[in-house]
This record gives structure tokens, sequence and C-alpha cells, in this order.
């Protein structure tokens, strides 16, 4: 049992044993509650000035009782104040009733559930950025180490982020958002759950390790969902197969793709000779407007000209990458198309 926890319960015993014994004595030796209770505390701390003493047979029965019991709790009480100060369980103690404090004000906030790995990413970034958070986990190290970094934008809760009175703790109801980055599926998704019907109005993004997953994810009520591994590994193909400048834009894409079911993608096209689009500026062959595709650069020969300002001058042997729908990138192919 924590200090403080036994701290409270031998108080608690001690003022019991004090009050009652006062109570007691002032019947038996029939004096007045005060001078029972002064008599009382001097007997328990051993002070004994000598100044009032028990008349009667009983009243002197009690009092030895009451010293055989009495004393040593209150030695022990003592022991554990010390404790309690020397550990620094005095200072935690009023870092967290501060820490609580702040959380019971806190609203349109944010919270992390589960703050490992990924966890930590996001509420690092959420300090940064100034963006007020609860991080709740089971393993109270975790937390204590990263409130030791960051003690004034920190708070935490220690539990287990499924249950509802944890959820509550953290202010489900006055949330913006929840980050559900709990270790496995089958967690996030009764979380999930358990956060939708606790404050149906709350934005929830939620981790998922396995393709399954998005799909049950997103019927347990997440607004979106994402998968670390699925977003790491295509980075790390894009950047081995294609290193080029808008590597990265192809994975996001992607990611829409697989995730979002967005019709979306990117694709690379050569001006050909002769193509509508030859010796015209950007502004004069209005993509966007006829195709509904949007540019994202030029390559010409080894030069990369990313977002291409309108005055820029359309080339044959220009390659250009765009994304949109397949609908607009299929009127796009038809322009860099020569004419017949």
């Amino acid at each position: 049992m924590e200090t403080s926890k036994k701290l409270v319960i031998v108080a608690t015993l001690s003022i019991i044993l004090i009050l009652t014994y006062a109570y007691l004595i002032s019947l038996i030796e029939g004096v007045d509650y005060f001078t029972a209770l002064y008599f009382s505390v001097i007997t328990i701390t051993t002070t004994g000035y000598g100044d009032f003493t028990p008349k009667t047979f009983m009243g002197r029965v009690l009092t030895v009782v009451y010293l055989c019991i009495g004393v040593g709790i209150v030695m022990y009480l003592f022991s554990l104040i010390a404790e309690f100060i020397v550990e620094g369980r005095f200072e935690e103690y009023m870092r967290l009733k501060k820490m609580k404090n702040k959380i019971k004000a806190i609203k349109n906030h944010y919270i992390i559930c589960g703050y490992g790995r990924l966890g930590r990413v996001v509420g690092e970034k959420f300090i940064e950025d100034g963006i007020p958070f609860i991080a709740i986990d089971i393993d109270e190290d975790v937390l204590k180490e990263e409130y030791e970094k960051f003690p004034d934008k920190f708070l935490y809760i220690v539990g287990d982020a499924k249950k509802e009175d944890v959820l509550k703790k953290a202010k489900i109801d006055k949330a913006k958002g929840l980050i559900a980055t709990l270790p496995t599926d089958a967690d996030n998704v009764f979380l999930t759950l358990t956060a939708r019907e606790l404050n149906p109005k709350i934005l929830i993004t939620a981790k998922a390790d396995e393709r399954d997953a998005i799909r049950k994810l997103k019927i347990a009520g997440a607004d979106r969902v994402v998968s670390p591994y699925l977003i790491g590994g295509l980075r790390m193909a894009e950047v081995s197969v294609r290193p080029g400048i808008l590597d990265f834009i192809t994975t996001f894409v992607k990611i829409a793709k697989d995730e979002y079911e967005e019709d979306i993608d990117l694709k690379k096209f050569v001006v050909e000779k002769g193509s509508e689009l030859e010796y015209k500026s950007l502004k004069d062959a209005n993509i966007r407007g006829r195709t509904g595709a949007t540019i994202l650069g030029i390559k010409r020969e080894n030069e990369f000209y990313i977002n291409p300002n309108p005055e820029f001058i359309i080339k044959a042997g220009d390659v250009i990458y765009a994304f949109g729908t397949e609908e607009n990138l299929k009127y796009l192919e038809n322009l860099v198309k020569t004419k017949k």
C-alpha cells in the first residue's frame, strides 16, 4: 500500500482513538470533555505534564489500555509522516493535487489513450503546438518520466483507457478529440466503441496494425484510422524505387486510396511534341479548370519545378506530375498527347 494511503488510514484511526478515549474518560472521571480531550492528547503523545491524572480504578485501567494501544499507533503515524516528507511524497501529493485541479477545469482538449512509442510522438507534437491534452496509460512510470520533461504542460491519468470511469476522469464529455493508440487492434476497437457512446460528437483517430482492423474501427465509430505499418512500409518502398523529390506525395496518395477509399491518384505525364499544351503557359493551358487535375510539379531534364509559376511555359519532353480522380487524370492524359 502507498505511504499516502497508509498515512490517511493511521491518522484517521489515531483521531478516532483520541476522541473515543476523551469521551470515555470524561464520563468515568466526571470532567468536562475539553479537559478529557487535553488529557487524551498529552497521554498518547507521552507528554504527560502531570496536572491531571485519573482518580478512579476504571479510569486508570482505561488509561493503561489506551497507552498500550495508542502510543504504538501514534509513533507509527509520526514515522509515516517522516517517510512521506523524506521520500518526496508530499511534493508528489501536491503535484498530483495541482494536476487534478487542472484536469477538472480542462475542456476542448484531446485524450491520448496509450502513451507508448506512438502515443508519445503524438503527445510531444501536441506540446510543441500548444494543444491541450490528457494522456492515459496503465504504466505510471512512463507517464511520470514524460511529466518530468514537461511539468507545466503534461497532464496524465494512470488507468485502463477502455474503462468508462477512466475516460470520465479525463473529461471525455468536454474533449474535442481522442487518439486511440493502445497496443492491440481489439483494444482500440473496444475503446472506440466506449468513447463514441460517452461522447457521440468527439473526433476519434485510431491506430490499426492490421488492414482488416481499419474497416472494423470505422464501423466502431472512428472518424480517422491510421496504420503506422502501412504508412511506414509504403514510405520505404517509395524512397527505394522512386527516390525523387515527389516520392512522399505518392505515399500519402496511396494512403488516401487504401485507408480512406478516396478516388484519387498521382501520375506523371510526358508532354508529347505537337500536343495541345506545347508552348503554352500554365495560365493559358488552364489545366486545373479543364481537367480538374492539380499540377504538383514539372520536371525538365534534371530540374524540378515544384508548384511552378502560372507563366511557366510547357515544352515537349516536360514531365508533369499531377494528382486527381481517375477521370481528371484521363482528361489530362488526352491533353499531353500529340494532336491528330
